[in-house]
């Protein structure tokens, strides 16, 4: 009875993933070199609502610069991860997560004309620089001495930390918005917090709204209370002055990509171009080794 080769077996599943894991990264990264080229630049001040390109420096939102957790850099942005040496079973090198973390603190985007705020959240970020190091304690981290040159023989865990400088030019795409602070709370809410305040002066209130003078106030004229400071919410808000709206650039509501890349316009499209360029040549790798795979396998059945 004839039994399939189990190495052809595997190189035909591997392939038929590579393939498939392939045309993923092809035309992922094709899209998206196509947006940053179609997508026509804007300045901060007169960019439109929706989906744009904009470039700028990068700030701190409150003129803080953040630290990153591994080696104390000064940023705007940082991600890390703590990643632990194992072996498989086929005595294969494995480095499994053993922690992460990312920012999600909003920083601000600068050009000539004005400022924005950048919410990183769900963005895929190309950092303005990336250290990978190696050590024997997830606690007590080594200094990132070499930048990446060390390969970290005989080293059971391999610390990664990415990080946007401050001051670092940007090219970013996401969704435009405009947003206010304070105005989210409800006419309700408002009116709630005047009931609240007035009721801490008992003798006001009861001046104000004891219709039937008994000392108390029964559920009509609690009613009352409640329209009145409903009335005066309202023209509460009517005499605030209008807040200025905040620009937002943050996460597409759509489909689209939320890239933010320390990196020119020009730079970040040949960024994308060429991962295409590797997610098709694994195409291609992936169907040659399968198509071999499943020869050899047909032809030793046939044999």
């Amino acid at each position: 009875m004839y039994q399939a080769n189990p190495f052809y077996l595997a190189a035909a599943v591997g392939g038929g993933a590579g393939v498939l894991t392939g045309l993923y990264i092809f035309f992922r990264r094709w899209r998206q070199q196509r947006l940053v080229e179609d997508t026509p630049a804007a300045r901060i001040r007169s960019a439109p609502q929706g989906y744009v390109r904009l470039s700028g420096r990068a700030q701190p939102a409150d003129g803080k610069a953040l630290r990153a957790p591994l080696t104390g850099r000064s940023c705007v942005w940082w991600t890390y991860r703590i990643q632990q040496r194992e072996r498989d079973g086929r005595a294969a090198i494995l480095w499994r997560h053993n922690d992460t973390g990312t920012s999600d603190q909003p920083f601000l985007l600068i050009d000539q004309s004005d400022h924005c705020v950048v919410h990183p959240d769900g963005a895929e970020v190309e950092p303005s620089d990336r250290k990978v190091w190696y050590g024997n304690s997830a606690d007590e981290i080594p200094p990132a001495l070499w930048g990446g040159f060390c390969f970290g023989f005989g080293q059971r865990y391999r610390y990664i930390e990415a990080i946007l400088k401050q001051d670092a030019q940007l090219s970013v795409l996401g969704e435009l918005r405009a947003e206010t602070g304070s105005m989210t709370n409800s006419i309700d809410d408002e009116a709630a917090a005047l009931l609240s305040r007035w009721k801490q002066n008992q003798p006001v209130l009861l001046a104000r709204f004891d219709a039937n003078h008994d000392g108390r106030i029964d559920a009509a004229e609690w009613e009352a209370a409640r329209a009145a400071a409903l009335a005066e919410a309202r023209q509460n808000r009517l005499q605030q002055v209008p807040e200025q709206r905040v620009c937002v650039l943050a996460k597409p509501r759509g489909n689209e990509p939320f890239l933010i890349a320390a990196l020119s316009p020009g730079q970040l499209a040949r960024t994308e171009r060429w991962r295409a360029m590797a997610g098709l040549a694994l195409t291609l790798l992936s169907l040659v080794v399968t198509c071999v795979a499943i020869a050899h396998v047909r032809g030793a059945a046939a044999a």
